[in-house]
């Protein structure tokens, strides 16, 4: 059986072992270097900080009169510090304390010094056999957990882009919505989120598989300023939200809204239509919690209305994609639009307004359905849609699907109509009518 000693060694060792040629740092069991330069870095701010490192694991064998170490565990650790020594990593961001900016070679005696007599926990095998030392690696990677990317986010990139997120994840609202489930909280998959937002917020809608670490690195030391310019806007979705769901029993938490992919588009859209001067103040709420409630019924894969059956699969299918949390904020924009903007769809959204009435027509079902039996509020004949045009009375002061009608185009009398024509198919700008 191997015998293991417990023995710390100073980085200056460490470094001596290498010079000298009687270190192995990647035998042929280990895996590949796949630390970011982030990690390297907040690796060596813990060490400048006097933090303990994790004990590595070391077979140590005699050939030819001399020492030899392999590294069982612990290959990154070492690498990276080796790296710094040779001047390969200069501590920039992430990294925030005094020594920014520097290469190992700027560091005055006294930090050479006190950086290489730092010490270091090693458990050294005694002349292991190569199975004994392969069966250690095992062992000491096959029980651990590997942290989740957002936990190593919080030991490699701390500052105030981490802590914006942190502390908007735990909001009262985010608990009442039911948004994170208590695994999320554990693996803080719930700051992950919020940081996908907030990277929206600044920068417009991500693709998820981007790296949200350039976030972390580039707003490290975030101006305050900036930092509430941000929050300002994060709590104003907030409040809109609690505000259109307010009057269903159960709230947000009982629809499909709640879910993480319906949830950003939501929340984009509504930042979208904020930030162009819109709002809810003094407006009534009924029609577009209907309309909601409708979405909320009809969203899914195997849906009759096509429309609502894309939006379904691009919930899955690419879910995180930029292009599908585009497309899902362009049509909740349209949804919403008739009341934060008080007016018809505009411009490209028309074509998105129809394509959803004639899904629901050609579905023959849901309350959004404008009624198709019933004769044209104008002139009391009854109505083709294929060829009808989309009217709200003028006494509206929101405009959408759930109190929307279809008119003969030639019985339109634009002072008692608010009218959309059916869009060109050859032409999405087509500008809004009335």
């Amino acid at each position: 059986m191997v015998h293991w000693n417990i023995s710390p060694h100073p980085i200056a060792d460490v470094r001596d072992w290498s010079d000298a040629g009687r270190l192995e740092l990647q035998p042929d069991f280990q895996r590949r270097e796949v630390w970011a330069q982030s990690a390297k870095i907040m690796l060596i701010d813990s060490i400048l900080s006097d933090i303990p490192l994790p004990k590595i694991f070391l077979a140590k064998t005699i050939k030819a009169g001399s020492v030899h170490r392999t590294v069982i565990d612990g290959q990154q650790r070492i690498s990276t510090i080796l790296a710094f020594l040779r001047d390969e990593i200069r501590l920039e961001a992430p990294y925030n304390g005094p020594f920014y900016g520097k290469i190992f070679s700027d560091f005055n005696e006294g930090e050479t010094e006190a950086f290489l007599r730092y010490r270091i926990d090693f458990n050294e095998a005694d002349n292991p056999s190569d199975r004994e030392v392969r069966d250690v690696y095992m062992r000491v990677n096959k029980y651990t957990v590997p942290l989740t990317r957002q936990e190593l986010r919080r030991a490699d990139y701390p500052g105030d882009f981490l802590d914006m997120a942190e502390e908007l994840s735990v909001l009262e609202f985010f608990e009442e919505a039911g948004v994170f489930t208590a695994t999320d909280r554990r693996r803080y998959a719930d700051a992950e989120y919020i940081s996908e937002i907030l990277s929206a917020l600044i920068s417009g809608i991500q693709d998820k598989k981007s790296d949200l670490d350039k976030f972390y690195i580039t707003h490290t030391n975030w101006p305050l300023a900036d930092r509430k310019v941000i929050i300002k806007r994060f709590n104003a979705v907030i409040a809109d939200l609690s505000k259109i769901f307010k009057s269903l029993t159960g709230g947000i938490k009982i629809t499909r809204f709640r879910q993480k992919a319906d949830f950003y588009s939501l929340f984009i859209a509504i930042d979208e239509l904020l930030r162009d001067g819109h709002g809810l103040d003094k407006k009534p709420l009924d029609a577009l919690i209907n309309d909601l409630r409708e979405l909320d019924l009809g969203i899914r894969p195997e849906s009759d209305v096509n429309i609502l059956s894309e939006y379904a699969i691009k919930c899955v299918s690419q879910a995180n994609s930029a292009s599908s949390r585009r497309w899902r904020t362009d049509f909740l924009k349209v949804i919403l639009g008739g009341t934060y903007r008080a007016t018809p769809p505009i411009g490209s959204e028309c074509k998105i307004f129809y394509r959803l009435m004639d899904d629901y027509t050609k579905a023959d079902g849901g309350s959004m359905c404008p009624p198709t039996e019933h004769d044209c509020p104008a002139c009391d004949a009854q109505v083709d849609p294929d060829k009808a045009s989309l009217a709200w009375g003028s006494d509206e002061t929101v405009f959408q699907a759930d109190n929307v009608l279809w008119i003969h185009p030639e019985c339109i009398d634009v002072p008692d109509w608010r009218v959309i024509h059916r869009p060109s198919e050859a032409d999405d700008d087509q500008p809004n009518l009335f």
